[in-house]
């Protein structure tokens, strides 16, 4: 039986969970996201080239998830580093994106869960697609060679690492002159991928209002770029272990 993300999103409420620390720290929030960041990392993108049986399918393998509630609240989870969001002054607001829509920004590419909150606030709910592998066993092209150079992630265990290599992956396989689509395809439910290294995003900074806290001001962990406090909430999920340790 195929897992259903759709739904599993469409029915999510972060709420039924009980309280929730807005930092996380009791990592409830964390498992929350979980059971999403397996189904995640158990599909895969297929990218087809139209009237035709060449495809390519694109097989995440490690997600961070966002999750930034709009609106005013001490109990509100604010994640400021969250690209789609309202101006922080309030006066630049943004509509909500249907469900599944790709988001494409600097950092990569964000599969998108938003929907509409209490009191009628969004709620900014994305997975960034952090590492992934490429499969090409089934193109069939001239120039099936194409783009090797750029990603060589061909295996899960060595997977892509350049999130922004996504863009490639996805939108660069076929030409826009034959068509081609990207349609997201749910794993097997006894194929479901299991989850080695849970931990912090990849150079999110921790916030303090709407400004990042500097490395100057902090003696704690540092992004990985040293320049800002490392935000602690463990919202990334890979199924390879974590071999920087």
């Amino acid at each position: 039986m195929n897992m259903e993300l759709k739904n599993e999103i469409a029915k999510f409420n972060l709420r039924e969970n009980g309280e929730v620390d807005k930092d996380d720290k009791n990592g409830k929030i964390s498992e929350a996201f979980k059971p999403i960041a397996e189904m995640i990392l158990s599909g895969y993108f297929k990218v087809s080239k139209n009237n035709s049986d060449s495809y390519v399918t694109v097989h995440p393998t490690c997600v961070e998830m966002y999750y930034h509630e709009e609106g005013e609240g001490d109990d509100k989870i604010k994640d400021y580093i969250v690209y789609h969001r309202n101006s922080n002054d309030g006066k630049k607001e943004v509509s909500v994106f249907p469900l599944g829509v790709l988001h494409n920004h600097v950092s990569g590419i964000d599969l998108t869960f938003e929907r509409m909150g209490e009191n009628n606030n969004p709620i900014r709910f994305s997975a960034l697609i952090r590492e992934f592998w490429v499969d090409k066993s089934h193109k069939i092209e001239s120039h099936e060679n194409y783009g090797e150079e750029n990603i060589k992630a061909y295996t899960e265990s060595n997977p892509e690492k350049r999130s922004t290599y996504l863009y490639e992956a996805l939108y660069s396989q076929y030409s826009v002159f034959d068509g081609f689509s990207v349609q997201w395809v749910d794993g097997n439910e006894n194929e479901r991928k299991e989850i080695r290294c849970v931990k912090n995003r990849l150079n999110v900074a921790e916030y303090d209002h709407f400004e990042k806290i500097p490395a100057s001001k902090t003696k704690e962990q540092l992004t990985k770029n040293k320049n800002y406090k490392q935000c602690q909430r463990m919202w990334s999920y890979s199924i390879n272990e974590d071999k920087t340790k």
